[in-house]
């Protein structure tokens, strides 16, 4: 007598050798990627490392030319550049330190602003956070941090999922 449960295995994952159930073929949580059988959790990894390297090629800086700007707008280029991770808020991680008025004091124990990034809970994503937060510094050698906080929430977007969020006054 066979085993139901055993007749419900389509097969294993080509990833983990996981089984595979008909149920999770047929519902699309288990499928084929890359022309291999991957199990629900294989998917999902798939589908993590997958977005984010979308996010990462469709979001590339971009650079303005300093001679195509009026006088008053001039300023160094990495200040102007637009930078993203897995994990930003409205409009792609948007930067442009010439919109506050308040002077950086980088003698000064006290932080006169804030910049806060974020990202999702995985090993890729936070490397890239990590990318991101040195770049900037890298960028602006102006910059001297005080402190800074960290914490967990969620994030809304396509989905709402918990994020680390790293706040750097400077």
């Amino acid at each position: 007598m066979r085993d139901k449960h055993h007749d419900d295995v389509t097969s294993i994952c080509e990833k983990c050798g996981a089984s595979v159930y008909k149920q999770h073929l047929d519902s699309g949580i288990a499928r084929y990627e890359d022309g291999k059988l991957l199990c629900s959790h294989c998917v999902a990894e798939y589908e993590q490392a997958h977005d984010s390297a979308t996010v990462v090629e469709a979001f590339e800086p971009i650079e303005f030319d300093d001679e195509e700007r009026p006088d008053d707008h001039k300023e160094e280029l990495s200040k102007t550049r637009f930078h993203t991770s897995a994990v930003t808020l409205g409009i792609a991680g948007a930067w442009d330190e010439s919109r506050f008025k308040r002077p950086l004091m980088p003698n000064s124990p006290a932080a006169s602003r804030c910049r806060t990034f974020h990202s999702k809970l995985t090993e890729a994503a936070v490397d890239y956070m990590n990318g991101q937060i040195n770049d900037w510094l890298d960028s602006n050698p102006s910059v001297t941090i005080k402190f800074a906080a960290s914490t967990i929430g969620n994030f809304e977007g396509k989905h709402t999922e918990p994020n680390l969020i790293i706040t750097v006054f400077y």
